[in-house]
């Protein structure tokens, strides 16, 4: 047989089944005869003969019908009885319960991921602050920084980019960066965009008959110093 037959894939079976099958409460011959099931559903939602389950496995027909019984037992598998095209009762399998089931172990997954890539970037953040301050931070400061994120919901990267304005303004303190964060937010700042947008606002040049220095915006006092 041609090879790239062969690398086509009649059935599709998720990563996340193979991974965490367990989780479902079944073992390795049961998830044999699931994916069998699921492949034998793509094209029919009658109850496939047991012979054709059992083949190709080292599975005898009793081992398969009670393979059959566990599923159903796990709510992975429901089998009804109706009459089919021809008016003979039939066995039909449902197996929505088994995709509820996978959707959500999925998503746990990715709410797993979630957490870990958030704690990721909460230990990258945390480490740039304090190589900016060139020492641990303080508890109060490490409390300012929770209270950022826990209450007041600022985005990492919306911390990060306060914490960059404070330095390009050369006043690096948690109080500083804290009035950046308290003014984003009366203006709605969502993004690194929107931050940008705000600081240019504050800080482009007054144009008279000539173009003086670029005036510091005082965040903290909400004013700017040349004007002082």
């Amino acid at each position: 047989m041609d090879k790239d037959i062969l690398k086509t894939r009649p059935v599709v079976i998720r990563k996340e089944l193979l991974d965490h099958y367990n989780e479902l409460g079944i073992n390795e011959r049961e998830l044999v005869i699931l994916i069998k099931l699921i492949y034998a559903s793509e094209t029919t939602n009658k109850q496939p003969p047991i012979e054709s389950l059992q083949r190709g496995t080292s599975l005898d027909s009793r081992e398969t019908t009670s393979i059959i019984q566990s599923l159903i037992q796990h709510d992975l598998l429901e089998l009804n009885v109706n009459k089919d095209e021809e008016g003979k009762f039939t066995e039909y399998m449902n197996l929505d319960q088994f995709y509820n089931k996978l959707s959500d172990i999925i998503d746990q997954i990715n709410v797993d991921k979630s957490h870990k890539q958030s704690e990721l970037e909460f230990n990258t953040l945390f480490q740039k602050i304090e190589q900016a301050f060139g020492r641990p931070l303080s508890p109060y400061e490490i409390e300012t920084l929770n209270q950022w994120l826990d209450v007041d919901k600022h985005e990492l990267s919306i911390i990060q980019a306060a914490l960059d304005e404070a330095q390009s303004q050369n006043k690096l303190n948690f109080k500083y960066i804290d009035r950046i964060l308290l003014n984003w937010k009366k203006n709605n700042v969502k993004t690194i965009e929107d931050s940008k947008k705000i600081s240019r606002q504050f800080n482009q040049p007054k144009m008279k008959h000539t173009i003086k220095k670029v005036p510091k915006f005082d965040w903290l006092n909400e004013e700017n110093q040349d004007d002082k």
